[in-house]
């Protein structure tokens, strides 16, 4: 952690502790007043000592994990190796539609989270709105404002996903090659996840995730590999949390000079098995590489 976020963090403690103390002790002479003069600057502090301890802890799993991934010993520990072996014993490849591609794909994106997430916000620009009327102008505040708006573009959000928005575009994007691609699709192996997967066919590899569609020809894959990611959350400055999550990654040379790289972001089992189905497909017999990366989103809570 910098030397500069230190200050900053027992600047902001010190100014908020006195702060709590001198207005609690000069509002009220009360038994009770003085107590909470007391009670509230502590509270304070315990709470900035407990995020600056959670932060500190983050840190150091982050060099940790940073190390192990670095090392090699991330994914081959016999314990991982193990579980990793009894999940994959397990694991069922979902179904594709009977249909074809483009009922499987369409199914896709009317999954629980997707319905969730709309009836969520749904609900949220209804409620809004009903506090609002009859006499929208006059009851209309900051808040209420940023709420009905933010439910109304997340409900949108959520037709379009249910729509299947995302496919219907990627389709008509493929359409010079939507035989070659289904053909691919059909016969390929689909791995979901949460709101997104992969499908790995033998000539096309097609990736989707809530906001888009890509596929490409598993003949014009450069490099193949993973990433453990750790994403630090801030709020307003404070740290909220770090999540831990595992992508596969694709370079995809279209020609000498053009190359994209595509993600799918899976859990840490499912990584490992896209993993070893492309590894398998692409005839390698090494591992496939494997990189740490960190990321920090701010002001999670915002919409």
């Amino acid at each position: 952690m910098e030397k500069k976020r230190k200050y900053l963090i027992f600047l902001v403690t010190a100014v908020l502790s006195l702060t709590a103390f001198f207005v609690t002790a000069t509002v009220t002479d009360s038994k009770f007043g003085k107590i909470l003069s007391f009670v509230i600057p502590l509270a304070v502090i315990a709470v900035s000592a407990a995020i600056y301890t959670a932060e500190l802890r983050a840190i150091k799993k982050n060099e940790a994990i940073k190390r192990s991934v670095g090392n090699g010993e991330f994914f081959s520990s016999q314990s991982w190796r193990q579980a990793y072996l009894n999940f994959r014993t397990q694991y069922e490849f979902a179904n594709i539609h009977p249909r074809g591609m483009r009922a499987d794909m369409l199914r896709n994106y009317r999954n629980l989270p997707t319905y969730l997430y709309f009836l969520f916000f749904f609900t949220v620009a209804v409620v809004f709105a009903c506090i609002l009327m009859p006499h929208p102008i006059e009851k209309m505040t900051k808040f209420r404002f940023m709420m009905l708006l933010g439910g109304i573009l997340c409900s949108c959000d959520g037709i379009r996903r249910l729509a299947g928005i995302p496919a219907r575009r990627w389709m008509k994007r493929i359409k010079a090659e939507y035989s070659d691609v289904e053909a691919s699709y059909i016969s390929g192996r689909l791995v979901k996840s949460w709101t997104s997967g992969i499908n790995i066919g033998t000539d096309y590899i097609v990736i989707f995730n809530p906001s888009r569609v890509v596929s490409f020809r598993t003949a014009d894959i450069v490099e193949a590999g993973r990433k453990v990611v750790r994403e630090s959350q801030y709020n307003t400055g404070i740290y909220v949390q770090t999540d831990q999550k595992y992508k596969v990654y694709f370079v995809v040379g279209y020609s000498k000079k053009v190359q994209r790289t595509y993600e799918v972001e899976l859990n840490v089992f499912e990584s490992e098995l896209v993993c070893d189905e492309v590894r398998e497909l692409l005839d390698r017999r090494s591992e496939l590489p494997v990189s740490y990366e960190e990321t920090v989103r701010e002001d999670v809570t915002t919409i």
